[in-house]
């Protein structure tokens, strides 16, 4: 039998996963940290999102501060990826 961890997870509506966290384990952690994030979803490297947080600020969805710490809401972050909030990062708009 497969073992349920972070990137496993019932497929679900964009909108349903970013109104309601119903499909996440209780073991699984709610925010992660930038290396957990990038350890989880290997497609994002470190240098790049940080480079998005630089240029875009805080108000990319699923971006937290809790002090000097920056959290990720996984699902949420990724819904924003998809919703194209980061359609455009930097430079000039063609």
């Amino acid at each position: 039998m497969k073992s349920k961890n972070l990137i496993d997870h019932p497929p679900v509506a964009q909108d349903s996963c970013l109104a309601t966290c119903e499909h996440r384990q209780p073991d699984q952690p709610t925010l992660l940290t930038l290396k957990q994030l990038c350890a989880v979803e290997t497609g994002f490297k470190e240098g790049g999102i940080r480079h998005l947080i630089f240029t875009k600020g805080h108000d990319l969805p699923g971006v937290y501060r809790l002090g000097s710490r920056i959290l990720f809401d996984r699902f949420e972050f990724i819904g924003g990826i998809k919703a194209g909030a980061t359609a455009h990062i930097a430079g000039m708009k063609k």
